[in-house]
């Protein structure tokens, strides 16, 4: 019964804020795109007046060719930086201090966010609270963070070495509790990045394994903004383009991406529209799923998403069949009726994720640990997940685990 008192008034605010938040105005960065694109940013933080950016990257990107392509740039125009390689993947509290403590010392006037998505929102994070001598620890989780993150920090440059976070257009940051091992999303219109840079000089290395974890990130971002409830006509449309355009060019970059720009460009630029979109929309229980499964068994985050995705798609199909039909159409995929091209979408997820030889089951997953696993996804996702088809109850949840950790497709 306290399950189901707590999904009434869930379903009461979802209803409401479907009707709110896409119309909130959401900031988007301003674009540079194109080959060498990283000549053109550092004119463009001349012309800002910017003079002390601090990069904030992981230690191993920062040794890279990639990395020392915007460095050769910057010194070029004599541009004072910092660089501030301590970042790691899904980035915690004591990192985010750290990040603090360097844009003080340096006195900065810019953060510059290179790299995966855990750079982009480590700084994120670190950005707002430097500016505005924040402490990240005492941020509230989730949709209340806007309240205290509320104002834009330093001016914020994000680029994306990835083509799947969408990290560069969103409202949301993602911070680990070195303390629990939990995420915690954090949402804030002041977080989104001012410039975002896309230059495919930057991805074009990316290991086939990345490509395809990042690549089915951005799937998952855009085929679960569509499946929300809150979608409006301007997020489907970036939205469907994005699902398009993954199917397409994601194989291509997985398979040849050492040589395809075009293929490189298309995914940076898919994964960007997702973002945009998700920020109005929300996402969906593969991401719930996903972020526990990172927390426990330290599963990618873009991996997780695309084990999870085919699942979560055939669990809401039988009350969203109509949208998924949808996708259907915009693939070219075959069905007499709605529910045929629902499980034809269904069945091209499975397929893509072979296509990458990503295996779509569980069997990371614990017996002993579902149960905390379960109630962990509740309590991220009835406020964060606008979903057409919800779990029953716990037991619903750690059921639907279950039974695909022997999954075989």
């Amino acid at each position: 019964m306290l399950y189901k008192t707590e999904r009434f008034f869930v379903n009461t605010y979802h209803a409401i804020a479907s009707k709110a938040f896409p119309r909130m105005p959401v900031p988007v960065p301003n674009v540079l795109n194109g080959d060498k694109s990283l000549d053109t940013l550092a004119k463009h933080l001349v012309d800002k007046g910017i003079k002390r950016p601090v990069i904030f990257t992981d230690s191993f990107f920062s040794t890279l060719p990639s990395f020392q392509l915007l460095i050769d740039t910057l010194e070029k125009k004599n541009i004072d930086y910092k660089i501030f390689n301590d970042i790691q993947p899904d980035p915690s509290y004591a990192i985010v201090e750290k990040g603090i403590a360097a844009c003080h010392e340096h006195n900065y006037d810019c953060a510059i966010a290179i790299g995966g998505g855990s750079s982009i929102d480590g700084t994120k994070m670190i950005n707002g609270c430097a500016k505005h001598n924040l402490d990240p620890r005492k941020i509230t989780h989730g949709l209340m963070s806007m309240l205290q993150l509320r104002r834009k920090g330093a001016y914020f440059v994000a680029i994306p070495t990835t083509s799947g976070t969408g990290s560069e257009a969103t409202t949301v940051t993602v911070v680990t509790d070195e303390k629990t091992n939990q995420k915690n999303a954090l949402v804030s219109y002041g977080v989104v990045p001012d410039l975002a840079v896309f230059d495919s000089r930057l991805t074009m290395a990316l290991p086939p394994h990345i490509t395809a974890s990042t690549g089915m990130d951005a799937l998952t971002h855009a085929m679960e903004s569509f499946m929300s409830t809150y979608s409006t006509k301007q997020t489907d449309e970036m939205n469907l383009k994005s699902i398009k355009r993954i199917f397409e060019f994601l194989p291509r970059a997985y398979k040849n991406g050492s040589e395809d720009h075009e293929a490189r460009t298309e995914m940076a630029l898919a994964s960007f529209d997702a973002g945009k979109a998700f920020s109005k929309t929300l996402l969906g229980w593969a991401h719930g799923i996903s972020h526990q499964l990172g927390a426990f068994y330290k599963v990618p985050h873009g991996m997780g998403c695309a084990i999870s995705l085919p699942h979560v798609l055939q669990f809401a199909l039988p009350k969203a069949s109509d949208r998924l039909a949808i996708i259907a159409d915009t693939l070219g995929l075959e069905g007499s009726t709605e529910k045929e091209k629902a499980q034809a979408v269904v069945d091209a997820v499975f397929e893509l994720n072979r296509t990458l030889n990503i295996d779509s089951k569980f069997d990371m997953l614990k017996q002993e640990d579902v149960s905390a696993i379960a109630k962990n996804i509740i309590k991220e996702g009835n406020m964060a997940y606008p979903s057409h088809r919800n779990f029953d109850s716990y037991r619903h949840l750690e059921s639907f685990l279950m039974e695909r950790r022997d999954f075989a497709y």
